[in-house]
């Protein structure tokens, strides 16, 4: 396995030594830092070389998660953020992936499943806690007000192939261009919809009724 550096962001202390030791605990994965709040986690952004992925709370002081995630994807927008929260509720979970976030898992998560989720979104995918991707489902089904994004045709299919699971890559594959002109069409996407990450992308598109 590809080592993998996380930083946790979690003002409950005993929760946050609990977490850093469980991913220490894993061959492949290393948990250095540890911050109470994004204002800490910030701070050291600005300083330390950056980790693969932030583990990010969404209760947080000062700063609430969904805020840090949008400005950390201002400061470092390579790094992925996977929320880990006890919120379960529709809006919190559409608002941290609208933010960016790569993943939303929520603490009730059995500890493989939580390292499951890690290392799927560092190899590109996503990571959703079942009871965050059936409600995601759900909200898919729901019929919408399109908005009007000025995609084009070939832009809808990328979002269409993105729905699916399928990378970059594979996307590149199926439409037959090359991976460059797949990424093209992915920071097209990214820049009419506001967002910041594909699973952000694929949120709005079903929120908006595009997909």
């Amino acid at each position: 396995m590809i080592p993998i550096n996380i930083w946790v962001v979690e003002d409950d202390t005993v929760y946050r030594r609990t977490l850093q030791r469980l991913l220490n605990r894993e061959e492949h994965i290393t948990c250095d830092r540890v911050f109470p709040s994004c204002i800490k986690l910030f701070d050291a952004i600005d300083k330390d070389p950056h980790p693969d992925m932030v583990l990010m709370d969404l209760g947080l002081p000062g700063m609430g998660g969904v805020e840090g995630i949008q400005k950390l994807a201002k400061l470092a927008p390579d790094l992925a953020v996977i929320v880990l929260t006890i919120f379960a509720d529709k809006e919190k979970v559409l608002e941290a992936l609208d933010a960016g976030a790569a993943g939303y898992l929520l603490k009730t998560s059995m500890p493989e499943e939580i390292i499951r989720g890690l290392q799927e979104v560092f190899l590109g995918g996503a990571a959703l806690s079942p009871s965050v991707a059936k409600m995601v489902l759900q909200e898919m089904r729901k019929p919408k007000p399109s908005e009007q994004f000025d995609l084009s045709v070939r832009e809808i299919e990328v979002l269409e192939l993105l729905a699916e699971g399928l990378s970059v890559q594979e996307i590149a594959d199926k439409l037959d261009v090359s991976r460059r002109t797949g990424a093209f069409h992915l920071n097209n996407i990214y820049t009419k919809l506001h967002v910041q990450s594909q699973s952000g992308a694929v949120a709005k598109a079903f929120r908006s009724g595009i997909i």
